[in-house]
């Protein structure tokens, strides 16, 4: 599956191609939407004129690397591991707690930036469905949804636990409720976890997800 060597580009240029901003040779989302760009392959020249009004900092690169202009910098993040599910079907989690959340529900930005600050923007609830658990009040303490989709296959992501509340099997239940909609609707499950979250990455093991390889990863710097 070469899409996968190549996600976002794969995901832009198919199921979500509605989202894509031409960027010269580049794809991207929008910034409040998500914060990828992608290349075809590596070492895809870019302009400075195809750059123009990206803000600092504000998108990532994940697997084929562009060739930059002088002054734009990739600052080289940890790796990211891809996982894709290879077990049989998962069954709808029996838990009263699991609620659909709105695409627009300010609280998945708000528990996510404890988690993994910056990347979960706005408008990213619009990518899929995302679900959560909520304490015995209003306040969200677990997520997980759907991002990059390829068609045939969709992201399990934004998986999260409130610090205060691990320990309690909501990850598990929140995956297993994105995953069982997603094989309902005849799309197989992969992920992306940090290459150095081994506790995660042992979760997504014992689920049945099979590692299939690293992603490098960095951020887009603009000059000055």
């Amino acid at each position: 599956m070469l899409e996968l060597e190549n996600p976002i580009w794969a995901a832009l240029s198919s199921a979500q191609q509605h989202f894509n901003i031409p960027t010269g040779a580049a794809r991207r989302y929008p910034a409040d939407v998500a914060p990828f760009c992608a290349v075809a392959e590596q070492g895809v020249p870019l302009s400075a004129e195809d750059l123009a009004g990206i803000p600092d900092g504000s998108y990532y690169f994940l697997g084929p690397m562009p060739a930059l202009p002088e002054g734009w910098l990739l600052q080289p993040l940890s790796g990211v591991l891809q996982m894709v599910y290879e077990g049989g079907l998962v069954a709808a989690p029996e838990s009263s707690m699991i609620r659909v959340l709105a695409a627009n529900d300010p609280a998945m930005v708000e528990l996510t930036n404890i988690a993994f600050p910056g990347y979960f923007r706005p408008r990213t609830g619009e990518m899929g469905q995302y679900a959560g658990i909520h304490d015995g009040g209003s306040r969200l303490v677990a997520l997980s949804g759907e991002r990059m989709d390829l068609g045939h296959m969709r992201e399990v992501s934004a998986v999260c636990t409130h610090p205060e509340f691990t320990g309690r099997g909501y990850a598990r239940q929140l995956v297993e409720f994105i995953m069982h909609g997603m094989q309902q609707q005849g799309v197989r499950p992969m992920l992306h976890v940090g290459a150095a979250n081994a506790r995660a990455q042992a979760l997504y093991r014992s689920m049945g997800y099979v590692a299939t390889r690293e992603l490098p990863h960095a951020r887009l710097i603009c000059p000055g």
